[in-house]
C-alpha cells in the first residue's frame, strides 16, 4: 500500500516559538543564540519539527524547554 504514495511529497511540520513579554513599560521578545548549523551563533526564534506522536501544542512545549529550560509558559497557537 505505501508504494501507492511513494511519488508523493514527503512533508515535514514545524512550529516556531514567538514569546512576547513586558520589561516595565517596553514589550520584548525572546530569542536564543543559535549552536547549529545554519546561522550559528545568530540571534533567532526558536524552532523545530514535529514528532509523529506530538500534538503542535506539545511540540511547541518541547522544543522551548530544550531551547530554554523554560516550563509551564503560556503558549496560544495562532
Amino acid at each position: 500500500m505505501l508504494n501507492n504514495y511513494k511519488d508523493e511529497d514527503k512533508v515535514l511540520v514545524a512550529v516556531d516559538c514567538i514569546i512576547f513579554g513586558f520589561d516595565n513599560e517596553n514589550l520584548k521578545i525572546l530569542l536564543i543564540k543559535r549552536d547549529f548549523e545554519p546561522e550559528r551563533g545568530k540571534w533567532s526564534l526558536m524552532g523545530g519539527f514535529l514528532k509523529k506522536s506530538e500534538t503542535l501544542d506539545e511540540a511547541a512545549d518541547r522544543v522551548l524547554n530544550t531551547l530554554t529550560g523554560l516550563n509551564n509558559v503560556y503558549l496560544e497557537q495562532l
